[in-house]
């Protein structure tokens, strides 16, 4: 892929994203997280998210030790750390960890919610279509 065209994309409004296919959304994901000149900067460590450029729907999430939220994203991924991921089935609860350089893609669905169980903090990358 070109990743010369990450920082175009995401230094456009968020309209830019809008109409991505799930597939081709995940995509723009792993190329903006392989590029960590382009956003570690922009993290900060107060729980608040970091929407990256203009994209409204691009966006870092920082997750200190017990930090549990939503995903709110439908693809997502790990960049440092760990998140514990819990989904609500009828069977019960299912839980998974989340690593670095994984993508991880949401349908409609079960509710689920995201902890960061670790003893550090942990940052992930998350993105909605339009």
């Amino acid at each position: 892929m070109n990743f010369s065209a990450i920082p175009d994309l995401t230094m456009q409004s968020h309209e830019a994203v809008d109409g991505l296919t799930v597939g081709r959304l995940a995509g723009v994901v792993r190329e903006v997280a392989a590029r960590p000149a382009y956003w570690w900067h922009l993290a900060r460590f107060d729980g608040t998210p970091v929407r990256l450029a203009a994209a409204n729907d691009l966006w870092l999430s920082v997750w200190p030790p017990g930090h549990r939220a939503d995903p709110g994203a439908a693809v997502l991924t790990v960049l440092a750390g760990e998140l514990s991921e819990r989904t609500i089935t009828d069977e019960g609860v299912a839980e998974r960890t989340l690593r670095a350089n994984r993508i991880r893609v949401y349908g409609a669905g079960n509710p689920r919610e995201l902890v960061n169980l670790g003893p550090g903090y942990a940052l992930s990358l998350h993105a909605n279509r339009g």
